[in-house]
């Protein structure tokens, strides 16, 4: 479940621009239920990540996804990546 740290900033991201998009269309009760329930899942995930990095070591309790390299120069390597540390 680590590996899904980056939902955590993507559905609420996600919900956004489908309201942008489609909330108009989608209507004043539903709009107001997708954007709680992409809130309410990117806290359900917080969660658990946090609790599943708790049961580490004290060593181990940070996770680094790095989802792609951003700027390679020379030597240097930035990637985008997202930090779980509780």
């Amino acid at each position: 479940m680590l590996d899904l740290v980056w939902l955590i900033p993507a559905l609420p991201l996600a919900g956004a621009l489908v309201l942008i998009v489609f909330g108009a269309r989608i209507g004043e009760p539903r709009a107001g239920w997708l954007a709680t329930f992409a809130t309410a899942s990117s806290f359900a995930v917080t969660v658990v990540v946090y609790f599943e990095l708790l049961g580490r070591s004290a060593d181990e309790r940070s996770h680094v996804v790095s989802l792609f390299e951003w700027i390679p120069v020379g030597s240097l390597q930035i990637d985008l990546a997202f930090l779980g540390d509780p």
